[in-house]
Order: C-alpha cells, then structure tokens, then sequence
C-alpha cells in the first residue's frame, strides 16, 4: 500500500513536470511496463486538463466582458480529438472514465485526483509569487564582521549596514562615494546590484550582477542566486532556471533552495 501511495505521488509530481531528470527516465520505463499505471497516467492528465478548463472557465465567467467564456465551457467537457463520437464506456453507472480491465487502476487513479484536485484549487502559482517566497535581503551580518577582519573602511560597512537596514537609497549613495579600491569592488558591485533589488529596479540589478558574475570570483554564489531571482521579476523563466541551475556545483545554503525553485519553475512552462 505505501509503494502504490508512494507511486501515487510519483506519477502526480510527473504530471507536472516536477521530478528530477533521473526520476522522470525511471517513471517513464515503468509507464511502458505497467498498463495500470499508464491508465492512471491517461486518466488523469484528463482530469487536469478538465479541472484546468474549469478554473478559466470559472476566471472568465467573473468576467462578464469576456465572450469567450461559452467557448471555453464547451472545452472543458469536450473529449480528446482521439475519442470522439465514440460510446462512453459504462461501469457501474459511471461513464467514460473506467474501464472494466483496469478496474485496479482507479484506486491509484483516485488519490491523483485527489492530488491534482488539491494542486489546481490552491492558488495559481507565479513567478512574483514564488519571488515573493524565496527574497530575502542578503544577510550583511557576514559581510561586516569581514570588513571588520580586513580593515573595510568605515563608508563601506555603513553603506553594507545601511542595505541591511532596507535603506537601500542610503546604501547606493554610500557605494558610489567609494571610487575604485580593487580590494572593496567585489562588495561594492554586489551590494550596488542588491540595493537596486531592493528598490525593485531589477533590469538594472540583472545587469550589475550579470557583469559581477562575468568579472569576479567572490560571491559567486550570492550573486547568482540574486541573480536568477531578477530573471524571474523580468519574466526571463528560462534564464532563472539556467543560472539557479549553476548553483548545484555549490554546496551551501543556496543549493537546496535553487533546486526546488527550479523544479517549480519548470512548470512555468
């Protein structure tokens, strides 16, 4: 019972596009050996397919502008192009759905309705909204006890303070006052690009990270998980996903959390 529950969440998390590579090769050879299953798989995608027509369906109605709304109703129960004008199939009264030789199958089949059910009436996922879950503003902590070890000079680790305060303003104007010492100009950049983050200037912001990431060494990490997360502010999904993918050769706080965003952002597609 757990592996088939287990199998359950596979199977849902395949329909939407949030396995790794590696589980997506493995589920796809079970697909091919096991009918059941490759049922549940058919099945179900025509139950998302259904409930996503029925929630813009439900969007559009709200709408009262929107004459396309009739057009989208008969989408939502229209069978697939490969069924059509055949006979439902009839099971215990219930029609079009189960077939009497995979009759296993709908145990599976119903705990990933209930799986995609749930997914679909939860609020639609977005790129801000996930954004909004995964910024935080740098923890400048760090940064200061280093400048502390090395001598940083008094406007930088103001200008860092003043970033870690949201005084973001404050920070920029600091940053540019403390002209071109090489040994400050990685945290200089850096914090110029976060600064801009925080004033919600992201094209400037990818642009400075972009260029930091080209020309330095240090913070690289910090700089490209920032750095996806303005891709996402400017609607470059792919580009987010191709630089938080970069962060899995780094071990640290940022590996994990760049995995699961871009497991969520393939469904972006």
């Amino acid at each position: 019972m757990k592996h088939n529950a287990n199998r359950s969440v596979r199977l849902t998390n395949y329909i939407y596009n949030d396995l790794a590579p590696e589980e997506i090769v493995e589920i796809e050879q079970e697909l091919l050996e096991d009918p059941e299953l490759s049922e549940s798989y058919r099945m179900n995608v025509k139950i998302k397919d259904y409930l996503k027509a029925k929630v813009q369906l439900e969007e559009m109605k709200a709408d009262p502008m929107l004459e396309e709304a009739e057009r989208l109703a008969g989408l939502a129960f229209e069978s697939d192009s490969g069924e059509k004008g055949k006979a439902p199939a009839w099971h215990n009264g219930i029609s079009g759905l189960i077939r009497p030789r995979f009759i296993y199958s709908t145990a599976i089949a119903a705990t990933i309705a209930m799986l995609i059910a749930i997914r679909f009436f939860t609020p639609f996922t977005t790129t801000d909204r996930l954004f909004q879950v995964y910024y935080e503003t740098l923890d400048a902590s760090d940064y200061l006890q280093r400048g502390e070890n090395i001598g940083f000079n008094l406007s930088l680790s103001e200008a860092i303070s003043e970033y870690g305060k949201g005084k973001y303003e404050r920070s920029g104007l600091l940053l540019s006052q403390l002209g071109s010492d090489p040994e400050s100009q990685p945290e200089v950049q850096l914090f110029t690009g976060l600064n801009y983050m925080g004033l919600e200037q992201y094209v400037i912001a990818r642009g400075i990270l972009e260029d930091y990431i080209e020309n330095n060494t240090r913070f690289i990490p910090e700089a490209t998980w920032y750095l996806g997360l303005c891709c996402m502010k400017t609607g470059d999904v792919d580009e987010a996903r191709e630089h938080l993918t970069q962060l899995d050769a780094f071990d640290g706080m940022y590996k994990e959390d760049a995995q699961t965003l871009v497991r969520k952002l393939r469904r972006m597609k």
